[in-house]
């Protein structure tokens, strides 16, 4: 994950939102100290959401047993 600094966010988002879509990978943008933002994709973020439906659901333990064990 790349960092950067607000200043540079502030600079030129637009590329850094367009990076964040074309590669589908998060992005850090750091507030101050040990303060900081994530930013992601749509994609990426419905993705995990997913993920986090089938952890809570109990389904996604199974489907990676079967992906890792296949008959």
């Amino acid at each position: 994950m790349k960092t950067y600094p607000f200043t540079q966010l502030h600079t030129n988002p637009k590329r850094l939102f367009t990076q964040v879509i074309q590669t589908n990978h998060t992005l850090e943008i750091t507030v101050h100290p040990h303060q900081s933002v994530i930013v992601l994709s749509k994609q990426r973020y419905e993705q995990l959401l997913e993920l986090n439906y089938l952890w809570s659901a109990g389904t996604l333990a199974p489907i990676i047993s079967q992906l890792n064990h296949p008959k």
